[in-house]
């Protein structure tokens, strides 16, 4: 197994309202608001975030290799969502929608933040606030959804295998 500095630092985690309204790029906290430790959110959802110093290029070139390793990642792209993003309002709409994916999803936070949404049961979401240096790995068979904060602007690092037609 890789390990990684878990430091909490910046890291929220949280229950959704369970039909947010407006804009999805916003909080939308449960009212009082419930935020979940990293602990809980892996026992609850499997899913781990990390936190990964991405000045330290040596001990992340290491950690990268032990994820594509453990993984079976044999492929990264880059993912980029910005306020020059052609179409982006239709594409965070498509993003938004949920999904389940066969595969893991195995992203790395390069630059700006976002938010992952997974769905603990049916209509029960939980938040996942990432940002810069946040390294996500959400297992397969899990419905998710995914969206900017109000700043429009997130760049990902996302490994995969490329015999599953899916990133």
């Amino acid at each position: 197994m890789f390990s990684f500095t878990n430091t909490p630092r910046n890291m929220q985690v949280w229950f959704m309202e369970p039909y947010p309204c407006g804009d999805m790029r916003l909080p939308h906290h449960v009212y009082p608001p419930k935020t979940i430790t990293l602990d809980q959110l892996k026992s609850l959802t499997g899913v781990q975030q990390y936190k990964v110093d991405l000045t330290d290029t040596q001990a992340l070139k290491k950690r990268i290799s032990s994820v594509k390793s453990e993984k079976n990642c044999n492929a990264s792209d880059m993912f980029v969502l910005s306020k020059e993003t052609p179409d982006l309002e239709e594409k965070l709409e498509l993003l938004c929608e949920p999904i389940v994916k066969s595969v893991d999803t195995i992203s790395l936070i390069l630059d700006g933040s976002c938010y992952y949404d997974i769905e603990k049961e049916e209509d029960q979401w939980i938040r996942i606030y990432v940002e810069k240096g946040d390294f996500i790995i959400i297992p397969s068979g899990r419905t998710m959804r995914f969206t900017t904060t109000p700043q429009n602007y997130v760049k990902i690092q996302r490994f995969f295998n490329t015999a599953n037609n899916e990133k």
